[in-house]
């Protein structure tokens, strides 16, 4: 390893102990680096921006995963990976830490990469995955074609255990949960040098899935007596396609200018999805019937600048529009053997579309060797319109402003201080109601919900120690505005919960990430990554008037990931361990407490010693114990205070036995 100002340069030679095949396991041993490919999940493509970079350039978009793009450079192709710890004049951080520059060296022409699975599920059935791509150049451009195929087919297991108001049984049942899953995933880049100061590239991708479930729930007495059946088909199948131009362009010796333009369809339906209740006694008592359609699409247009006049300064300003439509269709019928009649539910057929545009810029200014400050503001403005069975339409406006301070006290001390704004994203899915037959819930379309805006302040150390030793400790403090949880609606049909904003909340946060070698310890070739988060959120109880934790987050998380390395032999074991807390979840009428605590290991052994290639046998999900879940269920809201039953269920999807092939030509 070699070290410049702000910036870890990592030579081919130092991965050797790590067997690597392709450039994905080299980025994997980078010490206190892990890949990230930004907020995908967000429309537009300002949050979309990982923390890679190939030969000085971020490689992808929301169209291709920077796995993906890894997975398919051959190890032999890589001159040295940068790891770049500060911002910098000459690389825009885009909100990341860290990130990781891969520079691949010069000829690299032809060249191929295979990656086969074979999965053994708890159902006793084999499925397959299998990834191929090759890369090669046409003229004046460099083409990759890629394709990622699978089928797998593994069951989950329920037991579930219903209790009365006085803490007797009344009910538990066994339920046997197969499933099958296909996929097809069609990939296409194309990379064109057009002339001295421009380039042009294309990244697509389409995908057809189809996913299949049997379910039997057998209900018993608690004597064992046959009380239920429960019966239910699935059918979910459904098509998308993503495509992304980027065009850059040199404009002079201080400017520069990249133009994004995303697209992206989907669609996908299911049903019809029947839940058929028998009698143990007397037969068919009925059925609820689900048919739902939704449909995507998504387009934004991206421009940026890049000014580097002034020396230690860097400027990037722009603007992105885009604009995003979700139409979604939830039929519900109840089926008593003799007729057929639809059940209403507010919401369920509707239209929400969003034209969004903003306006950035991001300044970097390297005041010295040891610092750096990082500022940006960005600009929100949108629209929401809302149309079919509930129509609005609102707008938004939203000022983002951020900054980060840089410090490095030494070659292995490093101090980071942020203060940011952020607009969560709006998710049109909670504008449409929805039902879970199988658990027994319905959730209302909220018309009125908002995004939850925060103010977070950070400040993170990072120690590194020796070649491959990394520390770090994160503290956080998040005020949130508007937070999002669940609001009780009532309606003629009921007590419903809808998807909404509950108040003001706080998240105190501490986060440590630590990669060591285990020398010292006797094992040689030996690494250990661990990850530890604390969280502690707070907000009042809409119901109640009571402060309680967040629905969702875990108090802590926990994940351990070891690999030893024989190089000589050409061997290498490991395991990775993660582990959370219990966790909450608040609603109108019930209140859920979620436990994992045995947690999930999995562990594997590798060879290297056929024709170059990785092959590795493991277990996913060794302890096989699976997760609980306790929900009690109130009898009206949930402030009341009045339980009328609790629930306790267990879920386990077994152990997955595999066997993994890796190779590159």
């Amino acid at each position: 390893m070699d070290s410049q100002t702000g910036i870890a340069v990592y030579a081919p030679g130092f991965f050797s102990n790590y067997s690597p095949v392709t450039a994905l396991d080299m980025v994997a041993r980078i010490p206190g680096f892990s890949l990230s490919n930004g907020d995908t999940n967000r429309r537009g493509l300002g949050d979309s921006f990982g923390n890679l970079l190939i030969n000085g350039a971020r490689p992808s978009n929301k169209s291709l995963t920077l796995q993906t793009v890894l997975q398919r450079i051959p190890m032999e192709d890589v001159a040295q990976i940068e790891l770049i710890q500060e911002a910098l004049p000459q690389y825009n951080m885009r909100g990341h830490a860290r990130l990781v520059n891969v520079i691949l060296r010069e000829g690299a022409g032809r060249s191929g990469a295979w990656t086969g699975n074979l999965t053994l599920s708890d159902s006793g059935r084999l499925g397959t995955r299998h990834q191929l791509s090759y890369s090669f150049p046409v003229s004046n451009a460099d083409v990759t074609l890629g394709v990622d195929a699978g089928f797998s087919g593994n069951r989950m297991r329920r037991r579930e255990e219903r209790y009365d108001a006085n803490g007797d049984q009344e009910y538990f049942s066994r339920d046997s949960d197969q499933r099958r899953y296909t996929e097809i995933i069609p990939t296409l880049s194309v990379n064109w040098t057009l002339d001295e100061r421009s380039s042009l590239r294309l990244d697509a991708q389409g995908q057809y899935w189809d996913w299949h479930r049997n379910r039997a729930n057998y209900g018993f007495e608690p004597n064992g007596d046959p009380l239920f059946i429960e019966l239910n088909e699935t059918m979910n199948y459904g098509t998308s396609g993503s495509g992304t131009i980027t065009y850059s362009r040199e404009l002079g010796e201080h400017l520069s200018s990249e133009t994004i333009l995303l697209a992206s369809r989907g669609r996908w339906e299911e049903g019809p999805e029947p839940y058929a209740l028998y009698d143990a006694q007397t037969g068919f008592v009925g059925a609820t019937i689900v048919v739902s359609e939704t449909k995507d699409e998504e387009t934004a247009l991206r421009q940026t600048f890049n000014w580097n006049r002034i020396a230690n300064h860097n400027l990037e300003f722009g603007a992105e529009t885009a604009v995003n439509a979700r139409d979604t269709t939830v039929n519900l019928f109840q089926d008593d053997g003799v007729t057929v009649t639809p059940i209403v539910l507010p919401v369920t057929s509707t239209r929400v579309e969003e034209t969004r545009s903003e306006l950035f810029a991001n300044h970097v200014w390297q005041v010295n060797d040891r610092l750096s400050i990082e500022s940006g503001l960005r600009y929100e403005i949108s629209e929401i319109e809302q149309t079919g069975d509930a129509e609005q339409s609102r707008s938004f406006t939203y000022p983002k402003p951020s900054i980060t301070v840089n410090w490095r006290q030494d070659d292995d001390n490093r101090f980071r201080f942020t203060a940011r704004r952020d607009v969560a994203q709006l998710q049109f899915d909670k504008f449409a109601s929805s039902v879970d037959i199988q658990d027994n819930n319905s959730t209302l379309g909220n018309p009125d919900y908002v995004p939850q805006r925060t103010w977070t302040l950070e400040a993170e150390w990072e120690h590194r120690f020796g070649e491959d030793g990394s520390a770090s400790l994160q503290i956080g403090y998040d005020m949130v505005e508007d937070l999002d949880g669940w609001v009780p609606v009532t309606t003629p049909g009921g007590v419903f919960d809808a998807p909404g904003n509950i108040g003001d909340g706080t998240n105190l946060r501490i986060t440590g990430n630590l990669t060591t070698p285990l020398d010292r310890f006797g094992l040689s070739n030996a690494v250990l990554d661990v990850f530890l988060e604390w969280y502690n959120t707070n907000v009042e109880d809409p119901l109640t008037g009571e402060d309680r934790v967040w629905s969702g987050p875990r108090e802590w998380e926990l994940a351990l990931d070891f690999r030893q390395t024989f190089p000589q032999s050409g061997y290498a074991w490991g395991w990775d361990y993660h582990w959370v807390s219990n966790g909450e979840v608040y609603r109108a009428q019930r209140f859920q407490v979620f436990d994992n605590t045995d947690g999930d290991l999995d562990i594997y052994a590798e060879t290297t010693n056929w024709f170059g290639m990785t092959i590795r046998a493991g277990v996913d999900g060794v302890f096989n114990n699976g997760d609980d879940r306790t929900r009690t269920l109130y009898n009206g809201s949930r402030a009341n205070g009045v339980i009328f039953a609790t629930e306790h269920r267990n879920v386990s999807m077994g152990q997955t036995v595999y066997l993994r092939v890796v190779d590159t030509f």
